[in-house]
């Protein structure tokens, strides 16, 4: 039989014509041609027939499609030599290798996770329709970031048999910056209300790190949903953004925006009912709802109201409360009455905790911290305290907890808890130099979390030239079931105090202490620690006279009974740069009755966090410390009194040289101490997603004083500046430059300040 052959054009999906597919035939055998790399039996796979099977027409262009959309062909052919059935392929070629060149903004290997889904990688098929649309979707990509100037070209060439290589070549161009942002159509609002909402917009002229004009697509979207939040929580519920015009600027690279609103009428509130099945008394509603007759409607409000009411039938389990909202508009008197109608659902329990990611932690360790009980109702507040309770372990980086629904069971729900850990082992052997103290040497064996129990130990030494430290500490935070904590601490120090301007003499000191410390709720503490140490005074060449007048009283050695009883109050989200909460700590200090020398201090240290947005964090600080000496003692020991300047007090002023003057004309300390921060935290520019590193803005005053009776608020120094934080693997590292704001003559001034180990 002579040889009859048909093609067919899957581009055009043409139909095999009549005249060759004369009559069905049965299949005595399929023959695939044409191929070069790869192998008939890997072609066969893809074929829906087999010999024996009977084959006409209609079953041509179906299997030509078939094999077509495999990828590995570039074009398919079916012919026919008797009833033998032959399939005619040209192979596409194989992609090689794949060039990235000129991209920055995005990584090499996100544009290559995004091809992947294109089926465009290494070892795949070369489809050119594919490479179209990369090049097109990854324009949109550098647009969405806006870099409208960047330009992406895919080219192909080949690498010889059968491969080719895909090179991208991207120019990235310039950020499109907004050189004019306009809203037309306010009344109610000026312009330079309107666009304060705004995150977009143009830079002013000292602004040198600001991204504020940098064109974004979805910054600019996220603009006008707090435009239009903005009107509605002012009352204004009709208002809508009718057009946004982007217009060519003035130079190549900038645009200029033309925003078109329609604000609408102002609405007050009318009628606000709540119904449904509430569980809740008609006192506890009236104090949830945000919402009050004859006001001002406000979305915010709303919102809030939902919230209130969600989070108090949270508490009692009904984690899955819907509120719906029945509006009813008087247009004739602008009034919206509303109607709230809560469907609590049905409670719901907590069948299983699971906890994930604790790779180097004993389950129980985290189990203590969980507020939220197995086989009790769910309750939300139970959660987000024990993601507190969590964040706040030193071996804890992030904390997230989901209720996973039990399927079968709707009143059920299991508790996923991932958390991701932090190192928590840490051999450590550090130098560096701090301006209070010098040259500083360290090494430390430390675990936070000893064995994986939560047990904390610590074995540290410590030298500058003015500290020489050694110690050894172990704490265990569950002593009891009830959570209270045991610990203990072996030291010793060597202070010269003429190395920190203080005066002329070096303190000995070695001693042993033993503490504990017991919860009085979720927030509240008492710590009580007592112990025993010898200390020795070795006076220099030329100590300053009340220092010389002290120890020809009272002698050079002492055997002390130390002892600190406090009361700590917090509610931080998080120990390392918290966002909220609050800390108070109020100690008394005292060397007690069977002591050389005895005295007492009162301290106040006091810290409190308030979110801005999820980058700026405002904190308000105090100190405050008295002292006062007993049993023959006029004031404080020299060696306990407090001191003022530098970091943790007044920065801009050198370091403990604040307050009244020796005969040497140095810093002698104090009996009473003074000192505030206003300080707020952002991001490092350009260092955005750096952990543990962090800016600061703050303003310090304070300073020592005689005694109480010596405080003279006009005698606090001040300063400000900007400060950087870095989370360190040396330990905390803190620098500032300080101005001071009221120095006075024979001050000390230090605008430059850095410190290992400080204390944020």
């Amino acid at each position: 039989m002579n040889k009859q052959l048909i093609r067919l054009s899957v581009a055009s999906a043409l139909v095999a014509s009549q005249s060759v597919w004369a009559a069905s035939f049965v299949i005595q055998g399929i023959e695939v041609q044409g191929l070069q790399r790869l192998t008939p039996n890997a072609v066969m796979q893809y074929i829906p027939v087999r010999a024996g099977q009977r084959f006409d027409e209609a079953q041509a262009n179906e299997l030509s499609q078939i094999v077509y959309q495999t990828g590995l062909f570039e074009d398919v052919q079916l012919a026919r030599r008797g009833n033998v059935l032959i399939v005619k392929v040209i192979e596409r070629e194989a992609i090689g290798e794949i060039n990235i060149t000129g991209n920055k903004k995005l990584p090499s290997a996100n544009i290559l996770e995004f091809l992947k889904k294109l089926n465009i990688a290494k070892g795949n098929g070369l489809d050119k329709q594919a490479l179209i649309k990369a090049e097109e979707e990854l324009g949109k990509a550098y647009q969405g970031q806006g870099l409208y100037n960047a330009s992406v070209n895919i080219s192909t060439r080949s690498l010889g048999q059968g491969r080719n290589a895909i090179d991208i070549k991207i120019n990235e161009g310039g950020n499109t910056r907004i050189q004019g942002l306009e809203i037309v159509g306010n009344q109610a609002f000026s312009d330079a209300v309107l666009l304060g909402q705004f995150e977009s917009g143009v830079k002013s002229g000292i602004s040198f790190f600001s991204t504020r004009d940098q064109y974004s697509r979805e910054k600019l979207a996220a603009d006008l949903d707090k435009l239009a939040a903005f009107y509605r929580d002012r009352g204004y519920i009709k208002f809508e953004v009718v057009s946004v015009d982007t217009l060519p600027g003035a130079t190549k690279q900038g645009v200029q925006i033309k925003i078109t609103i329609k604000e609408g009428p102002q609405y007050r509130l009318g009628r606000v009912s709540v119904g449904g099945n509430t569980k809740l008394s008609q006192a506890q509603v009236d104090r949830l709802v945000a919402l009050k007759a004859g006001q001002v409607f406000s979305q915010r409000n709303l919102e809030q109201t939902r919230k209130n009411i969600e989070d108090a039938l949270g508490k009692q389990g009904f984690a899955f409360t819907r509120i719906g909202l029945e509006p009813q508009i008087d247009e004739a008197n602008r009034i919206v009455n509303l109607q709230l109608v809560i469907d609590p659902g049905k409670r719901v329990y907590v069948r299983r905790i699971n906890i994930r990611g604790n790779n180097r932690t004993k389950d129980e360790v985290y189990r203590r911290e969980i507020r939220q009980l197995e086989s009790a109702p769910l309750s939300k507040d139970l959660i987000e305290r024990s993601k507190i309770r969590l964040q706040r372990l030193a071996y804890v980086e992030e904390v997230t907890i989901t209720p996973e629904p039990v399927a079968g069971t709707p009143d059920q729900v299991d508790l996923k808890v991932e958390i991701t850990e932090r190192s928590s082992n840490q051999f450590r052997i550090g130098a560096g130099y701090s301006q209070s103290g010098g040259f500083l040497f360290n090494t430390e064996l430390k675990q936070d979390n000893f064995m994986g129990t939560g047990k904390e130990l610590e074995i540290a030494f410590d030298n500058s030239s003015a500290n020489r430290n050694f110690r050894i500490g172990y704490n265990n935070p569950f002593y009891t079931h009830e959570g209270v904590s045991r610990g203990f601490n072996v030291y010793y120090n060597k202070y010269d105090a003429s190395k920190d301007d203080i005066s002329s003499y070096v303190s000995n000191r070695v001693g042993a202490d033993l503490s504990y410390a017991i919860p009085l709720g979720e927030n509240d503490a008492i710590h009580f620690k007592v112990g025993g140490e010898k200390r020795e005074i070795v006076l220099g060449t030329d100590p300053a006279t009340h220092i010389k007048e002290f120890t020809d009283k009272h002698g050079f050695d002492y055997r002390q009974i130390p002892a600190t009883l406090s009361y700590v109050h917090d509610t931080r989200n998080r120990v390392l740069f918290p966002t909220s909460g609050q800390r108070h700590r109020v100690s008394l200090q005292a060397a007690i009755p069977g002591s050389d020398l005895q005295y007492a201090k009162l301290g106040y240290d006091g810290a409190l966090y308030k979110e801005i947005n999820k980058d700026i964090t405002f904190a308000l600080k105090a100190k405050v410390g008295v002292g006062k000496g007993q049993k023959g003692l006029d004031s404080l020991p020299f060696f306990e009194k407090y001191t003022a300047g530098g970091i943790g007090t007044v920065r801009g002023y050198d370091s403990n040289s604040l307050g009244p003057k020796d005969s040497k004309g140095e810093s002698k300390g104090g009996d009473a101490l003074f000192a505030t921060t206003a300080e707020i935290y952002f991001p490092v520019p350009l260092a955005t997603d750096v952990k543990g590193l962090k800016m600061s803005a703050f303003v310090d005053a304070g300073n020592v004083f005689d005694d109480t009776n010596s405080f003279k608020a006009k005698e606090l120094r001040a300063s400000a500046g900007l400060g950087i934080i870095w989370v360190s693997p040396f330990g905390p590292l803190e620098v500032s430059v300080a101005r001071p704001l009221n120095a006075k003559d024979g001050d000390k001034k230090q605008s430059l300040q850095f410190s290992l180990g400080a204390n944020f």
